[in-house]
This record gives C-alpha cells, sequence and structure tokens, in this order.
C-alpha cells in the first residue's frame, strides 16, 4: 500500500456517536477528488460527533453513484479497507469486553439430549466455538468435551491433527464440531464434507436426527446440504449467515477480481476465495446478481420441509457494509446487515448491543437463544451478573 494512499481515522466517541474518515489523499495524484471522507457521515443511524466536514476538506463524496469510473473503483477499494479496519477495531474492542465479562460462566449448564454440531463459514477459526463448546461440556456434562470432526473422520484436536477410532468418542459424546477440509472452500464443497460427517456422527451416537448451529456461510453449507435432499439435520439455527448475500463479499471479489494486491493482503485474500464470495454475493432485483443463491433461496420451501424446525439469529449496532447505491454503511454485526440474514418469509432473532460477527458464539445472548430454540434442560440459574465497578 503506498504511503498516504488510503488511511482510516477515528474521532472521538460519544454514547450514540463515532467519527470514522477516509483521507484519499494521494490515492491517485493530481485528482480532484483526493478528499477526506466522514465514513459516519454514511451510516444512517449514528449521527457523527461533530459536523460531518472536516476543515479544509470538501467531504462531499456520499456514495459511489454517479461518479467517474475510476473513482468508483477507488471509493470501492476504500470501503472495503473501511469494512475491515474498522471491523478490526471493533473486534479488538468487543473481545476485550468479553475476556473481561466472560459472559457464558455465568450462564446454567445445560443438558442435551440430542447431538449438537457447530458448523462453521467462511475462513472460521476453530477457536471461534472454544468457548461455548467449553461451556457446553464442562464439569464432564455432554461427553466432556469436544468432538471434531471433518469430513467424516473424528479428531481428538480443533487442528485435526490427532486422528480418533470411532469407538474411542464417548458413548455420551453430545457435542461435535465440524472442521472443514478447507476453511476457504464455497458452500457446495463444505455441503459434500457435512453429509459425510452427519452421517459418521448419526452412527457413532446412535441418533436419527442432529440439532446444528450453522454460523455464517455455514448455513448456507448447511442449506445446501439439505437441497440435496439431506435428512440428518433437525432442528437447524442460522447465526449471522448471509442467506440473501452481503456488500462485503461483493467488496472482497472487487478487490481480488481488480489484483490490488495491498488490499488483498490487508484482508488476508488470495483468488481460492473467489467462489465462496460468488456465493455470499448480495442478491439483488431478479437475482441475477447471485444466481447460486438466487436459486437456493428458490428452493427454501423444500429445505425447511425436512427440518423440524429452523432459526436465524443476527446482530445488529456495528457499522457493516450497505448495499451500492444508498448509503455505504447500514446496521449489522459488521460483515452481515440484518435485513440479509433471514431465508425468504423468514423472520430473525435480533441480539441486543453491539454484537460482533466473528465474537457471536461467546455472547451470553446467543447462548440462551440456543437455549430456547433447542429447548435445552438447564440445570441451574445463571449467575447474577457482577457489580458495576
Amino acid at each position: 500500500m503506498p504511503d498516504g494512499a488510503l488511511e482510516v481515522r477515528t474521532g472521538r466517541r460519544g454514547p450514540k456517536c463515532r467519527n470514522f474518515y477516509l483521507d484519499f489523499s494521494n490515492f491517485q495524484p493530481g485528482s480532484v477528488y483526493n478528499d477526506t471522507m466522514d465514513v459516519s457521515r454514511l451510516h444512517p443511524s449514528v449521527a457523527p460527533c461533530r459536523p460531518a466536514a472536516v476543515p479544509g476538506t470538501r467531504a462531499r463524496l456520499e456514495s459511489p453513484e454517479a461518479l467517474p469510473p475510476h473513482v468508483e473503483d477507488a471509493l470501492t477499494v476504500a470501503q472495503f479497507v473501511a469494512t475491515g479496519l474498522i471491523y478490526k477495531m471493533e473486534g479488538v474492542r468487543t473481545e476485550r469486553r468479553l475476556d473481561q465479562e466472560r459472559p457464558l460462566e455465568g450462564q446454567p449448564q445445560v443438558e442435551l439430549e440430542r447431538p449438537f454440531v457447530m458448523v462453521p463459514g467462511w475462513t472460521t477459526r476453530p477457536e471461534a466455538f472454544h468457548d461455548l463448546g467449553s461451556k457446553l461440556t464442562e464439569g464432564g456434562l455432554n461427553g466432556g468435551r469436544i468432538v471434531f470432526v471433518r469430513d467424516g473422520a473424528f479428531f481428538n484436536d480443533p487442528e485435526a491433527q490427532v486422528q480418533a477410532d470411532p469407538e474411542s468418542v464417548p458413548a455420551d459424546a453430545r457435542v461435535f464440531q465440524v472442521i472443514p477440509k478447507d476453511a476457504h472452500a464455497p458452500p457446495d464443497v463444505v455441503a459434500d464434507e457435512l453429509e459425510r460427517s452427519f452421517e459418521a456422527i448419526r452412527q457413532v451416537t446412535g441418533a436419527p436426527r442432529l440439532d446444528v448451529e450453522a454460523y455464517s456461510m455455514g448455513g448456507l453449507s448447511t442449506r445446501v446440504y439439505l437441497d440435496r435432499g439431506g435428512q440428518a439435520v433437525g432442528r437447524l439455527m442460522m447465526l449471522g449467515t448471509p442467506n440473501r448475500g452481503t456488500r462485503f463479499a461483493e467488496l472482497a471479489r472487487h478487490v481480488i477480481q481488480r489484483d490490488v494486491r495491498w488490499a488483498m493482503s490487508l484482508g488476508g485474500l488470495t483468488v481460492g476465495d473467489l467462489p465462496a464470495l460468488d456465493w455470499m454475493a448480495p442478491v439483488q432485483g431478479d437475482g441475477s446478481s447471485n444466481p447460486r443463491l438466487s436459486a437456493l433461496n428458490s428452493r427454501w420451501g423444500e429445505q425447511a420441509s425436512r427440518l423440524e424446525d429452523f432459526h436465524a439469529v443476527a446482530a445488529r449496532g456495528l457499522l457493516t457494509p450497505a448495499e451500492k447505491g444508498g448509503p455505504m454503511f447500514t446496521e449489522g454485526d459488521g460483515l452481515v446487515p440484518v435485513d440479509r440474514v433471514g431465508p425468504p418469509g423468514v423472520e430473525v432473532t435480533v441480539l441486543s448491543g453491539d454484537k460482533h460477527h466473528r465474537l457471536l458464539n461467546r455472547e451470553a445472548e446467543t447462548y440462551q437463544e440456543l437455549i430456547r430454540f433447542f429447548g435445552w434442560t438447564p440445570l441451574s440459574e445463571p449467575a447474577a451478573p457482577p457489580p458495576a465497578t
């Protein structure tokens, strides 16, 4: 990234406001569009803490619509970079809060009657489910440990390096975590692995049906499995799933297709991510913007008919990239807007407060939603929150 080409600066933050600035100076030397843009001005529900105009600048670029192509291109890259940096900053803040509060420690232990399977999303790290899985298995409950499964084989570790014999899986094991062979793989590839993994879990537990929490793109992978006739899932909760796509995927795809190397490096992207990003691009208008996801959504009724029950959960409170043509940011979890989570005709439950996409499984409210939807039996009452200091 060239020095001074693009900078994101944060201003002061109040209870309901925060300023984010994009500095385009030297992005295209000599351009009349070099400017400092107040990103917070582009959010429909968060007021800036001070007037959006920055002294000495024009601060007028509110949308890439009706702009010269090179400016639209620059703004698309800028929106990607701003999204990534804001997402990272908010992730650090949220993680610090969760490390301090340890919200799941105060939640009740539960007893699971049916195997519970955690399905990850695109580039999800195995530790994303650590707190949830540890809570469900603490004190020896529900088998006493998380059982990891990759493409139908069981493992003792989240890196899937130490394979376990199916006979070594505890007879009372109830908590399973799927580890994809490739964390960057698209839903249609992951669905093949889910078919083998779900069947392996059914064989080792003797359970005809599984409860599944599908996180992020994992919801699309699970839906593709159902779309192909899969019958192993009983109840499905989709958490932060872009069932109608997300602008972030479109931004990331643009950066890769334009071969903007420094932005790709910043986002950890490679050409190999394109198939997954194609799946998660926004569905707009007649669906031609994302034919695969549009086709999957057109058959949602058939997928739902193979389930006992389903549930979609979203989060809000963070700047989240909005669809092209309007404000650049909207309400969501930093990656997926609230209005993009539900499959067609499905009412979405929205978690309260500021919730970060990457850390949704560490939140107490998510855990309570799991208890409610899956009908788990609490063995104790939630602990009272610590007194304010």
